[in-house]
């Protein structure tokens, strides 16, 4: 008989990732209003051209940055997702390779994961 989460912990853990789903949204829709201003509204200048070419060199790192983290964020939040579908699926807390119970210090720290630690650090 293979050893389950109990109903208690399983609801703890989708309170968790419930709240980092949240969490992560509001970072979402913050970096995409970060992005989503001109460089003249973030320069605060009346005339954009009036900027330093240092100053656009600047800006446009800014801008690749936020937008590496928004890719980062909807990677994060599809495996939430994930996670929360495999709650309700009941397949939540199983090693997705080796099919053992993933220990619940490490679905503490990261109750999105997928694979054990051991599965995590063998070669793919």
């Amino acid at each position: 008989m293979v050893k389950k989460l109990k109903k208690v912990e399983l609801k703890r853990f989708e309170k968790l990732l419930i709240d980092e789903r949240q969490k992560v949204l509001r970072e979402l829709e913050y970096e995409g209003d970060q992005i989503a201003r001109t460089q003249l509204e973030t320069s605060g200048d009346l005339a954009a051209y009036s900027n330093h070419m240092a100053d656009q060199g600047t800006e446009t790192e800014r801008r690749e940055i936020t937008s590496q983290l928004i890719s980062t964020r909807r990677d994060t939040l599809f495996e939430i997702d994930h996670a929360l579908r495999k709650i309700t699926k009941g397949s939540y807390g199983f090693c997705e390779r080796c099919g053992k119970l993933i220990p619940k210090r490490r679905l503490k720290f990261l109750p999105q994961a997928r694979v054990c630690i051991k599965c995590s650090q063998a070669t793919p």
